[in-house]
């Protein structure tokens, strides 16, 4: 499986991605579905392969390979892709188990295959993984809209066919810069550079409880995760009452995930004040990105939100609005890489050892329609690894066609502790209840 030609180089976004992983920083993100069809069939290796064919060629993400990850990198299309190097079948049905373990492995990325892999379980469970820097979260969610669609059109006497041949001229999307203005404006700039020689003590996180600092030495990559499922009938009676404050779904989750924090930080932590909260923002609208493209189009707004116990729905109608309102300002974000010069390595280095940059992060990639047809996808996952440098929890929401929720909660040990983390999924849930009477 030779492979030679170059596409082009990466962005300002995907090479932030793609030297994380190369350090071993960062593995995949996985979003992982359950195929049903409505005579009970499973989803055999002829009709998978067949339909992946489909995928393959229709989403240029996925037949490439990196270049130069230490230096300048760019993307190289693959000649073909052989799935069954890429594809494997599984007897087991444990789906936190199997994303868990997705996110504990990273690419080898120096071998001629693609930046993705599946995990198919004996439920029907589709699992795939995939290098984030050839999509974001809801490149995941387009990758099985599209395999779904071709399902659907597959007949069971399919034959096995394990290689897909790569068009000599594909076109990747282009990186986000090219896309939308992501240039930062001059205060923006001048406020990073005067954080770069205060002390931490001196600024906003000084005073804000992140969880373990990172560790100076880089640790193995063995990321927890905790599956917390909310049924459709909740969801639907909690859209209500967000709805009836004026609040989003993720507005409340944000507000929920900080008062579930303040019960549960430390009592040595009582010199801290506040938390640091970042939450994902899709720039597929000011790029003008279809939803159903695979791409690396998202920033996250950063915010400190006061510690504090108790819930208040007036701060996560006010969150809302404020995540509105940053749907075009937080592109700066992503736009402040350029001041890096290309230097990725050694601003990942610098991060070993110091203060965690936030508290927890919030990626909500939506609700997924339903659709018509023999074949559905329900029961969806989405989960990220990111637990080494990243915020001390992560989680990582989707909504399925049945309209139920699944929240991916994900973190290290050198983060937060595990029993920190089991009782924040616990108390989380919890929480999430009391709000719905």
């Amino acid at each position: 499986m030779a492979s030679s030609t170059t596409l082009r180089s990466a962005g300002l976004l995907e090479c932030f991605h793609i030297v994380r992983h190369h350090l071993s920083l960062d593995s995949c993100v996985v979003v992982a579905a359950k195929y049903a069809s409505l005579d009970g069939r499973s989803l055999s290796q002829e009709t998978l392969f067949a339909a992946l064919k489909t995928v393959v060629e229709k989403h240029p993400s996925l037949c490439l390979k990196v270049q130069q990850e230490d230096a300048k990198p760019s993307y190289a299309k693959l000649d073909k892709v052989d799935l069954s190097l890429v594809v494997q079948f599984s007897d087991a049905e444990d789906v936190e188990l199997a994303i868990q373990r997705q996110l504990s492995t990273r690419f080898d990325t120096s071998a001629e295959l693609p930046l993705w892999r599946l995990q198919v379980l004996a439920n029907n469970t589709v699992v795939f993984a995939y290098h984030h820097g050839i999509g974001d979260g809801l490149s995941g969610v387009a990758f099985h809209m599209t395999l779904l669609d071709a399902v659907k059109v597959m007949t069971p006497n399919e034959s096995l066919q394990t290689i897909v041949e790569i068009p000599k001229s594909i076109a990747l999307p282009l990186p986000l810069e090219k896309v939308t203005n992501l240039r930062p404006s001059i205060f923006k700039i001048l406020a990073e550079i005067l954080g770069l020689f205060l002390p931490v003590s001196w600024t906003r996180l000084g005073s804000a409880w992140t969880g373990n600092p990172v560790p100076a030495a880089k640790p193995n990559l063995e990321p927890r995760v905790k599956l917390i499922t909310l049924t459709s009938s909740e969801m639907n009676t909690f859209s209500q009452v967000c709805r009836s404050h004026k609040a989003t779904v993720t507005s409340a989750l944000y507000v929920l995930a900080a008062t579930t924090i303040s019960r549960l930080i430390p009592p040595s932590s009582e010199k801290y004040t506040k938390l640091v909260a970042a939450v994902a923002i899709s720039l597929r609208g000011p790029a003008n990105a279809s939803a159903d493209l695979m791409c690396d189009y998202v920033t996250a707004h950063k915010s400190y939100p006061l510690i504090d116990t108790v819930f208040d729905w007036s701060k996560a109608t006010s969150y809302a609005t404020e995540l509105q309102r940053q749907r075009l300002v937080s592109r700066q974000e992503v736009g402040m890489l350029s001041l890096l010069s290309g230097n990725y390595i050694g601003f990942f280095n610098s991060q070993l050892g110091r203060k965690r940059g936030s508290t927890f992060e919030i990626s909500n990639a939506g609700r997924i329609a339903s659709s018509e047809g023999q074949w559905r996808i329900e029961d969806m996952v989405f989960a990220q690894c990111n637990v080494i440098l990243g915020s001390a929890l992560t989680m990582s929401v989707v909504g399925d066609p049945t309209g139920a929720m699944t929240i991916a909660l994900t973190w290290s040990e050198t983060a937060v502790d595990d029993m920190l983390a089991e009782a924040y999924a616990t108390e989380f849930v919890d929480g999430f209840r009391a709000l719905l009477v």
